[in-house]
Parts: structure tokens; sequence; C-alpha cells
């Protein structure tokens, strides 16, 4: 028992700097040099300061004993209480540290490291109801949104991706909220997120467009159109894209509503308008004296060759050309394949975050763009 909680007490230095930028708001946190102009009996701020700089280092008997100094000069401060029950555990002292995060949750229910200490424990022994009760009222206070996303994370692995989140994301907004905006989640529980929304087999009904754009944007800012796909085909049916490339023909172009859509790279040098008309049509142009890019969007393409074909009205449709990566656009090399004639050929690899890119070489003046195929080489 005591081996296990010594355990959760890394996890929860692990949260310590959360902590620290959550919510310190008093002019010697924020600069500490004024530290020195507080009488030492009203100087509980700096200590405080002081115990979260040595848990960062770590320095854990130097946290220690700047964490008793600030309880001692304001006892009634749960962030103090906070720190020093980190500060325990991480010297193993299972029992001053349990009682110290109790005391300190008794004085607030927003102090992070104590809500996320006894947060683990109910998730440790599968005491889900009493620990998704504590996620909400931390949800509730929006203390901190990304402890929030933390402790919805540790909700994820250990009650697991089933029934009972499924019920309260349907139930509560504030779950379904945080769990979709997803701030502050890494790429990867991101990802996973998305695919547990997509499934069908989990007992969810449409969620709705106005609720999951927020996280249908993310994946594509993070070019996981695999997965925004998925997440829009299952809960915005509407919106979802068809074919290879979103907004083929641009009369989505500049639509927030369209998060699949194309980016548009502008500059001093660069500019990528959308002409007025009945016909949705891209105007580039490219003042600059190298190759740059103009427009960008995630794809999601099996391994192979394809043919990127662009319709472009007037002259400049041989200074186009399009790049094909993982993650980021990258200029791509010299060629003679013409896109706006027979095609111009892309090598697609196994990535999540593929990205297709189309650049203007300099010297083009303006072209206009009407429309962007791509299609298999040999299908």
């Amino acid at each position: 028992m005591g081996r296990r909680h010594l355990a959760t007490g890394v996890g929860v230095l692990a949260f310590a700097f959360l902590a620290l930028v959550s919510g310190f708001d008093r002019m010697s946190e924020q600069r500490p040099s004024f530290g020195r102009f507080v009488p030492q009996a009203f100087a509980a701020t700096s200590s405080r300061r002081a115990a979260a700089d040595f848990l960062l280092e770590p320095d854990v008997q130097a946290a220690r004993g700047a964490a008793a100094a600030a309880i001692t000069k304001d006892p009634l401060e749960a962030r103090s209480l906070g720190f020093l029950g980190t500060a325990l555990l991480q010297s193993g002292q299972v029992l001053p540290a349990h009682r110290a995060f109790l005391q300190a949750a008794k004085l607030s229910k927003r102090e992070p490291l104590s809500q996320l200490y006894f947060f683990e424990q109910e998730l440790s022994v599968g005491s889900y109801a009493r620990a998704a009760a504590r996620l909400d009222a931390f949800l509730r206070s929006v203390a901190n949104r990304d402890v929030a996303q933390v402790m919805l994370a540790m909700f994820e692995e250990r009650a697991g991706n089933g029934a009972y989140l499924t019920q309260r994301l349907a139930d509560s907004p504030r779950w379904a909220d945080a769990y979709l905006r997803a701030e502050g989640a890494d790429p990867e529980r991101l990802r996973k997120r998305a695919t547990f929304l997509a499934r069908s087999d989990v007992s969810l009904d449409a969620i709705g467009c106005d609720a999951v754009l927020p996280m249908i944007r993310e994946l594509g800012r993070l070019n996981f159109r695999t997965e925004a796909d998925s997440v829009t085909r299952r809960h915005c049916p509407d919106r979802a894209p068809e074919g290879d490339i979103a907004d083929a023909e641009f009369e989505a172009f500049g639509d927030d509503t369209a998060p699949l859509g194309w980016r548009r790279y502008r500059s001093g040098d660069v500019r990528v308008t959308r002409l007025a008309g009945d016909e949705a049509r891209i105007e580039l142009e490219n003042r600059s004296s190298v190759t740059r890019l103009v427009l960008s969007q995630p794809v999601s393409l099996a391994p192979g060759s394809y043919v990127i074909r662009a319709k472009v009205d007037g002259p400049g449709g041989q200074d186009l050309v399009a790049s094909l990566n993982c993650t980021t656009p990258s200029r791509p090399r010299t060629q003679r394949q013409r896109i706006d004639r027979d095609g111009q050929t892309l090598t697609a690899v196994t990535c999540a975050d593929a990205v297709l890119g189309l650049w203007l070489r300099p010297g083009s003046g303006r072209v206009v763009v009407d429309r962007i195929e791509l299609s298999p080489l040999n299908p």
C-alpha cells in the first residue's frame, strides 16, 4: 500500500508546475524580487513560491521547509498544504502526506494537488462514481483547465472508454465540453478520443456540429484527417467532406464551419484571395524571390502514387506545384510535370498526419485556380 501511494506521489509531483501557474496572482509571485520588501510575518506568498520552485528542482527537503513556513504564516491557505503534502509524499511519509492533502481539500475544493491526490486514490480502488463526482466539481470550478484535462485523461485510462464515460458525456455539458475541446491534451490523447467517439458500437447519440467542431478543428490543425473525418461522419455528417480533397472547388474557402478545408498562408509578399462571383475561385500571387507555400490541407491517403491536377484560369499554371509530406509541408523539388496539364505525381507514405501543400514559384504574376483534383495513379 505504501509503495502504491508513493508511486502516486511521483504523478502528483508532475502536476506541481500546473498548480504553480494555476492562479498565483500576487505581486511577489509574479515578480519574486519583490519578496524582499514584504515583512517576514506576511511573506506566506513568497514561501509558497519557494516551495513550488523546490518541488520543480526537485529538492524535497527544501520544499517541505518552505511549505511549512508558508503554513505558519498563513495557516488557512490550501495551496501551502498541497505543496507540503506533495513534498511529504515524495519523501515516503505517506500518512503525514495524506493528512496534509486532507486538510488542504477541506480548506478548498479548488486546490489542484489535493484534488488530484484523492482523485487518483478513488480511481485506484475502482470508486469511479466518487472520482467522477470530484471531477464534476473541478470542472464546475474552472480553477485550472490543464489540471481538469489531466484528471479527465486519468479517468479515461482507469475507468475505460465505455458506458460510464459515455453516460457522463451524454448527461453533463461540462464533461462534453472539456472532453471535446481537449484543451491541453496531447495529440495521441486527442486521437484516442476521436477514435472512441467515432466508434459505431459506442452507445452515444450524435453530439451535433456545434459541440464537436472544436475537436474537429484541432484534429485538422494537427493534420489528423482520418480521425477528423470519422468524428465528422459520426456526429456532424452534413459537414463531412467528399473525396480525398476537402473543398476541391473552394466553395467553403474562408468558412470557419468547414474546419478540414484549405489553410491559406499570407504575408507581405504572398496574396491568397477568394474572388467574388458565382463560381468560387482563388487568386494566388507570390511577389517574393523564392517559391512560397500558399495553401495546405490535411489528407488521409493509402500508401501509393497519386496524381494532382489543378484547373487554372489564365496563365501561370506552370508555376503552381504541390507537395505531400507528413506533419509539415516541405518545399517540392524542381520538376517538369505541370499540375495544370497532365498533373503532378505525388507519393503517399504511411503516416497519421499527412498534409498536402500547394506552392507558387516567384514571378508567376496572378494565378487563378478554381478546382483541385487528386486521384490514384493506377486506380
